[in-house]
């Protein structure tokens, strides 16, 4: 299964209906706005309909009522919905309240320009990691990701710097999260985490050398800093595989990424 499927809500609707607590109606509302990827532009009821896995007359009328609410907005040639202002005013609440942002980006662009590479910040969101910050290089080959980009954690250097900044009871608890998604994938995308968690624990970073863009090289650093509130995050640094070979990425960047993580949320002690 691919980061990018939907589990048809029908398909779990008996299942959530067994919690009295889960508003079913709410959650295929949400699970059309989280059909909307980065980059595009909008999308017709059709091709809501396949990704949700929802009836095509519930997706009419949820599309209805979101674009009532401003939640979507539709063109008027087309037919097709976008995601409307009051979706970006709810993301824009969601950034400020990471404190952490404030203090990471003035010291990721600098970081950014001094080390000729491309510095995110994200969070785990599901199976994934979602930017909530990125400052890119000059460099001409970059992964071009902007804040609430999406990318599959078992796979990035950020999402395996995610995971080994989790405890080991968190870990164990993700891994059911994973292996349920992935499916049959699951045994042989563990063993490359892993493999990261073992190049973590003797270099002090995660990498991922073209896995995700097959022309850029990543390395990445958990952060973690309990006292701040602020949950478990993960910083990367990336460049082309122009300039930098894997050992030169990790020589030269990466324990200046380990500071520049430490800088921004400070370890207890």
């Amino acid at each position: 299964m691919s980061t990018d499927d939907h589990l048809p809500l029908d398909e779990s609707d008996a299942e959530l209906n067994k919690d009295r607590f889960f508003v079913t109606a709410l959650a295929r509302g949400l699970a059309v706005l989280a059909a909307f990827r980065p980059g595009e532009a909008a999308l017709s009821n059709q091709e809501l309909t396949r990704r949700t896995g929802l009836p095509k007359s519930t997706v009419s009328r949820l599309t209805y009522t979101l674009t009532q609410l401003g939640y979507l907005s539709q063109e008027t040639d087309t037919g097709y919905y976008r995601l409307g202002l009051a979706v970006l005013a709810l993301g824009s609440a969601v950034l400020s309240s990471y404190d952490v942002r404030e203090i990471a980006a003035p010291l990721m662009r600098e970081f950014a320009l001094k080390h000729n590479v491309s510095v995110s910040l994200a969070m785990r969101d599901g199976v994934d990691m979602v930017y909530l910050e990125t400052c890119r290089s000059a460099a001409r080959v970059t992964v071009q990701l902007t804040v609430g980009s999406r990318v599959p954690l078992v796979t990035t250097a950020i999402g395996r710097a995610y995971y080994a900044g989790l405890t080991d009871a968190e870990r164990a608890k993700l891994d059911l999260e994973l292996a349920e998604h992935y499916g049959a994938e699951w045994p042989g995308l563990a063993d490359k985490l892993a493999e990261s968690l073992v190049d973590y624990r003797e270099r002090g970073y995660a990498h991922s050398w073209g896995e995700y863009g097959p022309e850029v090289l990543a390395i990445g650093v958990p952060l973690r800093s309990p006292a701040s509130g602020q949950p478990t995050m993960a910083l990367n640094a990336s460049g082309p595989a122009l300039l930098f070979t894997p050992e030169t990425l990790g020589r030269e960047v990466g324990p200046v990424l380990v500071e520049l993580a430490h800088r921004i949320a400070p370890p207890l002690g």
